[in-house]
């Protein structure tokens, strides 16, 4: 009896050490603008064309708060704005008297000089699924998302481009209610300003945030997960670049899937897609079609 007990305990530990859980690194990913305005003079006129239905949401608080949210977005798109080097923004949205602007493009750019008109069209909610990677498992789940947009007209009020922005709404509270969820400066005003960032992603400056798990089996793989947490990817390069064209194909694809990791965490996202690549080739895995699936949105 002791010696089968003995088995057992000696094949659980074997189970455990080769279903070893992955350690996490958190890896920050800058983008640059994908547009950009004229940086000699630009003047971005900011305007709102959005009213919430009083014929579907007749209470006066929801009312009040559908516009304050729709403030937040489009003060926050104007701040966002401003903040690029020789753009101009006049804010034509007023917080109190919240109104949609009737006027023409066209009359708007003349007046105020400008080369843009940026309209603020509409925001809605919505629930949709979402998957991540758990540990090297898929897992979907729903989430409450907000999706804002914005049109960007230029000056002849002819030519004009839809911006389209969706951020999660975290609420982290477990009694949280529509009243919570609505409270001005609450889950709802947070995501909507996120969802304006997004909207305008493609002349913003951003950062992403990716939680990766890495492989440490072995010593050499530990080895480069302590590295490339500490940040030396240098190091990390080297302990895993030699492991990648070796015999054991598990290995190398594992290698070969931790250094996609470090070129992410570097900024190269050609490289790190390359490698990715390699690693599901080695030995297709869960972890590398995942980070594959980001770096190709990158």
């Amino acid at each position: 009896m002791k010696l089968f007990r003995l088995t057992c305990i000696l094949f659980a530990a074997c189970f455990l050490a080769a279903c070893s859980v992955p350690q996490y690194v958190n890896v920050p990913v800058d983008y640059a603008p994908k547009q950009s305005f004229n940086r000699a003079k630009t003047t971005i006129v900011v305007i709102n064309h959005y009213m919430p239905d009083s014929t579907r949401n007749r209470g006066k608080r929801v009312l009040t708060t559908f516009k304050a949210a729709a403030y937040t977005a489009i003060n926050n798109a104007a701040i966002q704005l401003h903040a690029l080097p020789g753009v101009k923004v006049v804010q034509l949205v007023d917080s109190v008297n919240f109104t949609a602007n009737t006027d023409s493009v066209k009359f708007l750019a003349k007046k105020y000089k400008a080369s843009y008109v940026l309209a603020f069209e509409d925001f809605k909610g919505e629930s949709k699924l979402k998957q991540d990677y758990y540990n090297g498992m898929p897992s979907v789940y729903r989430v409450s998302v907000v999706n804002t947009s914005f049109t960007l007209y230029e000056a002849n009020g002819i030519y004009f481009r839809k911006l389209n922005g969706e951020a999660e709404i975290n609420d982290n509270n477990p009694y949280g209610n529509a009243s919570s969820l609505l409270a001005h400066g609450g889950p709802l005003f947070d995501a909507i300003r996120n969802s304006a960032l997004d909207a305008l992603k493609d002349y913003l400056p951003y950062t992403e945030y990716h939680d990766r798990p890495l492989y440490a089996n072995g010593d050499q793989l530990s080895s480069s997960v302590e590295l490339i947490k500490a940040g030396k990817f240098d190091k990390a390069f080297q302990v895993l670049n030699p492991l990648i064209d070796g015999p054991d194909l598990k290995l190398a694809s594992r290698a070969a899937y931790n250094l996609a990791v470090v070129y992410e965490a570097q900024g190269d996202i050609e490289a790190a897609l390359d490698v990715a690549k390699i690693s599901n080739q080695k030995q297709p895995n869960d972890f590398a079609k995942a980070i594959i699936v980001d770096l190709m949105k990158e």
